[in-house]
């Protein structure tokens, strides 16, 4: 039976995860958290396991590197808040012997609204004007969310394949200047997720929202994942990859 390991696996999403690998008719294998740091290392976590999830924090995210290059195994990482950029070294010489996703969100419905944004962004040009809010629970560490950011950088890049460059900026007070994408983030209550993406002109708006309701579609979705790594050779992917779904956005 294929033994799923769970990073963060103490915390909500964790426990989620581990819930759904059950109904799923797989195993959960040795897994890690703060409070098991203890009695399971990360080393022992990538050496008893097939594939591993990651749900736990970005301060972690360089120990679970380190361990995963010396023990290479399939990995999803969810943890947002992260540096990629500056880990992108550790990342590709992963990337190179296992394959690896890194997914800011695992949500099925996410995926198509970062495939519609995208798809709009590139059609529509700068008589309308991008604005984009998100809401999380009022614990939520990182802001904007990771896939806020997500969203963030596509837009950017749906707009560089026009010839266009747009600037995000923290929505205030004050008119607005051209090209800017609108960024506005609240904390409150217990929202699991929401991201609103508008695009206004002055004669019409389209919004594509997509909001969560329970924390289980982010666990389907990584179990989903870590199913699909175990048939995929080594490199870098995304949940495009997974539900065989691409903007074309160059």
């Amino acid at each position: 039976m294929t033994k799923i390991g769970i990073i963060g696996i103490s915390g909500r999403m964790g426990q989620a995860v581990s819930r759904e690998v059950e109904r799923a008719g797989l195993a959960v294998g040795p897994s890690y958290s703060h409070e098991l740091a203890g009695e399971v290392s990360l080393a022992e976590v990538f050496a008893g396991n097939d594939v591993v999830i990651d749900f736990s924090h970005a301060s972690l995210t360089v120990s679970l590197l380190e361990a995963a290059v010396e023990n290479p195994k399939p990995l999803v990482i969810c943890t947002t808040g992260w540096d990629q950029a500056a880990l992108s070294e550790q990342l590709g010489q992963l990337s190179r012997q296992v394959p690896v996703i890194v997914a800011t969100n695992t949500s099925i419905g996410a995926a198509m609204q970062r495939y519609l944004v995208q798809v709009v962004a590139k059609a529509l040009g700068d008589e309308f004007d991008i604005n984009l809010h998100e809401r999380h629970h009022r614990f939520k560490v990182d802001s904007p969310s990771g896939t806020a950011k997500t969203l963030i950088a596509d837009i950017e890049r749906a707009k560089q394949a026009r010839g266009e460059t747009i600037t995000p900026y923290t929505v205030g007070d004050g008119a607005r200047e051209p090209h800017q994408l609108g960024i506005s983030v609240a904390r409150c209550g217990s929202i699991v997720g929401e991201h609103e993406v508008t695009f206004t002109s002055l004669e019409e708006e389209i919004t594509i929202k997509h909001t969560a309701f329970d924390r289980t579609l982010f666990a389907k979705g990584a179990v989903k994942c870590a199913n699909w790594l175990l048939t995929q050779k080594a490199g870098q992917y995304t949940i495009f990859d997974v539900l065989s779904l691409k903007a074309d956005i160059e």
